[in-house]
């Protein structure tokens, strides 16, 4: 899937909830290719930048402009969604770009997400919480949006469900934005970060979570 390079700027950015500045002044561009994590401690307005970003709730000042109309996939709505009467295979066959794609590339794909042929003829609602997400996974990777949201991903997840998702997302040629707490999964993923200090003030990084907790040791990043 190829994208335009630029997909979304966000200009001047600023939401308050109360009497709590969440952020204010945000600039940033998003691009294909990008891994964007944001992290901050709760209640900072993680959640709420995704939602003003999903064009559902209103900015108090500044400008979300995405290049290509509304191009995300919501990964949480998408897992919210499963039917849970509907097989693997049905779902993901028949649904987003696996319905013009050929049978063997889907199924290709789906061995990747580590779906054996056993899996593939369950129903939703039989499988683990691990497997579920990786059906979620595949249907927003699958969905031709060039932009997957996700907020906290790796919750309740095992470790395999978790490798499976890092590696599908590096692998995923659009652009990712995801809220995550899970240091590890950061590290596997991110090629930036937004970084909230609780405090209404957020800041871009380039770097994982590794490196930019040695760039704050070293006093060179907020």
């Amino acid at each position: 899937m190829r994208t335009a390079d630029e997909l979304c700027e966000v200009t001047r950015l600023s939401k308050r909830y109360g009497g709590q500045t969440l952020f204010d002044g945000l600039d940033f561009t998003l691009h294909r290719g990008d891994r964007l994590v944001v992290v901050g401690p709760n209640g900072c307005g993680k959640t709420t930048l995704l939602r003003v970003l999903r064009n559902e709730v209103a900015p108090d000042a500044g400008r979300v402009h995405w290049k290509l109309g509304d191009p995300w996939v919501d990964y949480n709505v998408v897992l919210d969604g499963l039917d849970p009467k509907a097989t693997v295979t049905r779902k993901v066959n028949f649904e987003g770009l696996a319905h013009r794609a050929p049978r063997k590339q889907v199924h290709r794909f789906l061995e990747l997400l580590q779906f054996s042929e056993m899996d593939l003829q369950q129903e939703i609602g039989t499988l683990s919480g691990g497997q579920r997400a990786r059906v979620a996974l595949a249907l927003s990777l699958l969905s031709g949006a060039p932009v997957v949201i996700l907020d906290e991903p790796t919750n309740h997840l095992d470790v395999t469900a978790t490798q499976v998702m890092e590696r599908a997302l590096v692998n995923f040629p659009g652009a990712v934005i995801v809220v995550s707490h899970d240091r590890f999964f950061i590290d596997k993923v991110a090629t930036r970060l937004l970084v909230f200090d609780g405090a209404g003030r957020a800041s871009t990084v380039n770097a994982n979570w590794t490196l930019w907790q040695a760039g704050r040791e070293a006093g060179a990043t907020p």
